[in-house]
């Protein structure tokens, strides 16, 4: 399906890959179906695309690329409620705010956005109990993520063809 963005013009989504939140997303709750949009020049930022509003794009970090040691729990209503059976069917993201200043930058590490990559069910996840902050400084880990990639790309990995 071809799908007119402000951010990226027109682009095509493969309908398989179509992200879907019962609920929403706080702040945003009438919106409910999404795409990631992978662009080569900001990996590992990705871009969480509302299918129903092109004007709605929310920068989000692929979160263990970037922080490979962040590690919460699920509780069981959730587990249940994406359809989660294992570790390996979960993809998270974190929403991103970045400032005219990038190295300002900061992820919402309290409420990640768990996705159950066999279903398409999606949900923010709002974490309790926990140290994270919503405003957790990530510039620099994004920088470290995009120099580990290089240097696997030195080392002779397969690049993703632009």
């Amino acid at each position: 399906m071809l799908l007119d963005t402000i951010r990226f013009g027109q682009v095509e989504i493969d309908e398989k890959r179509i992200i879907t939140f019962d609920d929403g997303i706080p702040g945003l709750e009438e919106y409910h179906r999404y795409a990631l949009l992978e662009v080569d020049a900001s990996y590992p930022i990705v871009w969480l695309q509302s299918i129903e509003d092109g004007t709605i794009s929310l920068p989000v970090m692929d979160t263990f690329t970037v922080l490979p040691d962040y590690v919460f729990d699920l509780d069981d209503e959730d587990v249940k409620s994406l359809g989660i059976e294992k570790t390996e069917d979960l993809h998270v993201v974190t929403v991103l705010v970045i400032p005219e200043d990038v190295q300002k930058m900061t992820a919402n590490l309290a409420a990640p956005i768990t996705i159950n990559i066999n279903s398409g069910k999606a949900k923010q996840i709002i974490l309790s109990g926990t140290s994270f902050n919503v405003r957790t400084p990530v510039f620099q880990n994004i920088r470290e993520a995009i120099l580990r990639k290089e240097g696997d790309a030195d080392a002779g990995s397969v690049q993703k063809a632009e």
